[in-house]
């Protein structure tokens, strides 16, 4: 069965249109022979006789053909039939795309450093944000205790063991390392928009010592809130021959902690960039140690809002 994800195409530039094939048991398999495609636009209308040339192999059942949409082609999805022969069985399938117009601010260039939407997104660090990022990593998974093991098990069930005897264990995490990491910019991020407004980031030093145990707390509880959303999902009751058995309710009980959490970390947030507030200007922190004079004190906040 053919498999093959679609990108839109700009009129008058190239798409890439491929497809996939398998056999019944889901391996990849090439045609007999080159397949061929036929392309029709919006209202049906033949753009591409049935060719079967300029069909690049990519290797492992997987074809691909390059068009160019005509400038003036009409917005809108257009078809792709694929007709191929395997084991002398003769498959037809055909896929869409959609053209647009170069207006819409979406480009399909698939050239070298191009990039599509839903594209995965790689986090650019330099060696000191990766370097606080792993000091507040290391403080994030000690508080939730999410790497774990477990035994591999066989096609039958049966617990795989090594040479000594001993089963056999992959990792078993709750959350890798990448959505911890999202974890802990969302609570930089929030910490940073939290009035009043900074703008730390992991290579300083104050975030990584000072302020890590907010930062860790606040990825504490987004991945609280994270979790019991999947896990009161699996929340049901199990009935099996009259015997029932109801599992313990983590979501439920997560749900709580999140709530608890949330509450005390954002008291606790505000009273922090509170305290962190910059003193006023022109005067700034001065005052008359000597005689504690009001006037002098709330001179200095006066003149802090001074136009000129």
């Amino acid at each position: 069965m053919p498999c093959n994800p679609r990108d839109s195409a700009v009129q008058g530039q190239e798409v890439a249109l491929q497809i996939q094939y398998y056999d019944s048991c889901g391996d990849k398999v090439s045609a007999d022979k080159t397949p061929s495609i036929q392309i029709t636009d919006l209202d049906g209308n033949v753009v591409l006789e049935a060719t079967n040339k300029n069909i690049d192999y990519l290797g492992d059942g997987l074809y691909q053909y390059t068009f160019r949409v005509p400038p003036s082609g009409d917005a809108g999805t257009w078809v792709d039939h694929w007709t191929a022969e395997i084991d002398k069985a003769q498959l037809v399938t055909s896929f869409g795309f959609n053209v647009i117009t170069p207006s819409s601010g979406i480009s399909a260039t698939t050239g070298p450093g191009k990039i599509s939407i839903s594209d995965e997104v790689s986090f650019d660090f330099c060696q000191e944000e990766i370097y606080g990022i792993n000091i507040l990593l290391k403080f994030l998974k000690m508080r939730l205790l999410s790497v774990g093991k477990k035994p591999v098990r066989d096609i039958n069930g049966a617990f795989v063991l090594d040479a000594d005897g001993s089963p056999v264990t992959e990792d078993c995490s709750v959350f890798d390392d990448n959505v911890l990491i999202c974890f802990l910019m969302q609570a930089l991020s929030e910490f940073n928009s939290t009035p009043f407004f900074t703008a730390y980031t992991f290579s300083d030093q104050i975030i990584q010592n000072l302020f890590s145990q907010i930062i860790v707390e606040g990825a504490y509880v987004f991945a609280l809130a994270s979790q019991s959303i999947l896990e009161k999902g699996r929340d049901f009751t199990i009935t099996d021959g009259g015997v029932s058995y109801q599992p313990p309710q983590l979501g439920d009980f997560l749900q709580s902690q999140y709530g608890t959490w949330l509450s005390s970390y954002r008291e606790r947030l505000k009273f922090i960039k509170n305290s962190i507030r910059p003193g006023p200007r022109s005067y700034g922190t001065y005052s008359n140690l000597t005689s504690a004079a009001p006037a002098v004190t709330r001179l200095r906040h006066l003149r802090s809002r001074r136009i000129t």
